[in-house]
């Protein structure tokens, strides 16, 4: 049977992961944090960050290391997960705050004076992005109009893997048609815009 609950998690999907990344977002807000009983300046991390050309410079950074070495422990990454949690971090320094009501995609769609917060327009060219460096520019672009409505953090991580996953092998055979990127946010962005 098809489960068609496209808002749920697919990749992320224990709770130590999904704290590891809400964990790592807080500390960017903080001057003065602490991971792993070391004292780091997320602010610092953060302007780091968004200085550098994504997402490739982004693996260079020690924000993003931090991350990805948390994240190794608490759940199996693949090859290209990495370059996934490169876009996720270089587009998670431009969300404000982090806001779980709804999934990334449905966000998108939320209406905010009875418009949704991303066009069809908008959302169509996110959707139809081919390559990772175009995928996160459109990425940070829609984090930015959302501004301080804030981001479902888990929910685009999870979105960035999947996508990232099906561009390595777009042709991957026995998955639900509810699983696929294009297919969940469509449903998703649909179910609040209209």
């Amino acid at each position: 049977m098809l489960n068609s609950d496209t808002a749920r998690e697919r990749i992320i999907t224990s709770t130590p992961a999904k704290n590891v990344l809400k964990e790592w977002f807080d500390i960017l807000s903080e001057p003065e944090g602490r991971q792993n009983g070391k004292r780091i300046n997320g602010r610092a991390w953060r302007a780091e960050l968004r200085r550098m050309a994504p997402p490739y410079d982004v693996m260079m950074c020690d924000g993003y290391v931090a991350l990805r070495q948390q994240l190794a422990e608490k759940m199996v990454l693949q090859p290209v997960d990495e370059l996934a949690l490169a876009l996720f971090v270089s587009v998670a320094v431009h969300i404000k705050n982090h806001e779980d009501n709804l999934s990334f995609a449905a966000q998108l769609g939320e209406k905010i004076d009875d418009t949704p917060c991303l066009s069809s327009l908008r959302f169509e060219r996110l959707q139809k992005a081919k390559e990772p460096e175009v995928f996160c520019q459109q990425l940070i672009r829609a984090v930015r109009i959302r501004g301080s409505k804030g981001v479902n953090i888990v929910s685009l991580a999870d979105s960035i893997f999947i996508w990232m996953r099906e561009w390595q092998e777009p042709t991957q055979k026995n998955v639900s048609p509810f699983e696929r990127h294009h297919i969940r946010w469509a449903n998703e962005y649909l179910s609040t815009a209209r």
